[in-house]
């Protein structure tokens, strides 16, 4: 892993860990999260991810290294040392795609940044009628989730050039902008000709499927859609590292 950070396109940590929130796992990956979410708080994610082929080309090339490209034991370490979380198992399926779960002590207490914060990345309200959980994310506020995670997974982010999960590329405003600029990035990379096309068809088109149960019959799901104690949510990939609009669900159950 490396130890300090680079100038993308040399900027890679191999050993991915951005768990950005239970809506927002492995922002460069296509993957399906399920989750439960209980009474008090505290629930359990499943996830399921897996690097998209030229993204993982992406590492292998600038990096060399022969190593698991997502290597569950890293990715696990990390986690385990995020605000909120109990505890982390996690295992490769196959070098560039992992699988596991991880117990959540408390949502309010998620990937909660230290001090007055202007606003939460994730909000739970439990009372005796029922409850919600709010997520919102912005350009604002993402960098300061992804560096209580790990150095690990801003450089990551970095390298993929994410302009709304990093503060290095917040001069890119649209999707449109951030296409452009990675594929004149990585297109001319040295051992990998053409890269950039590949990994903005990939990104474009990639998604994260999320089904997550809840103590009670959902009443409304902002961004996704339900059913009895179920809300499923489709969030693009790249929706997700541009933030060219903010993201922002919400599940009010009874």
């Amino acid at each position: 892993m490396m130890k300090h950070k680079l100038t993308p396109p040399f900027a890679v940590r191999v050993a991915f860990a951005a768990l950005a929130a239970q809506a927002f796992v492995f922002a460069s990956c296509s993957g399906r999260i399920s989750g439960v979410l209980r009474e008090d708080g505290s629930g359990v994610i499943t996830i399921q991810s897996a690097l998209q082929p030229s993204v993982a080309a992406l590492v292998s090339a600038v990096s060399g290294n022969a190593a698991p490209i997502l290597d569950a034991q890293s990715i696990a370490l990390s986690m385990r040392n995020a605000q909120g979380v109990a505890a982390v198992s996690m295992r490769n399926i196959t070098p560039s795609s992992v699988e596991g779960s991880v117990s959540v002590s408390q949502a309010n207490d998620f990937l909660a940044a230290p001090g007055v914060q202007t606003q939460r990345l994730i909000t739970y309200e439990q009372t005796t009628g029922g409850g919600r959980l709010s997520i919102a994310l912005n350009r604002a506020t993402a960098p300061q989730f992804v560096r209580l995670l790990s150095s690990d997974a801003e450089d990551y982010l970095s390298c993929l050039m994410a302009p709304g999960l990093t503060t290095d590329w917040q001069y890119i405003l649209t999707k449109a902008d951030y296409i452009r600029q990675l594929k004149a990035t990585y297109n001319s990379l040295r051992n990998a000709r053409g890269l950039g096309n590949a990994l903005a068809s990939e990104l474009e088109s990639a998604t994260i499927s999320i089904a997550l149960d809840f103590p009670g019959a959902v009443r409304s799901a902002q961004g996704g859609t339900f059913s009895g104690k179920r809300a499923e949510f489709v969030v693009p990939v790249i929706d997700l590292l541009t933030l060219e609009k903010p993201l922002a669900y919400e599940v009010v159950w009874e």
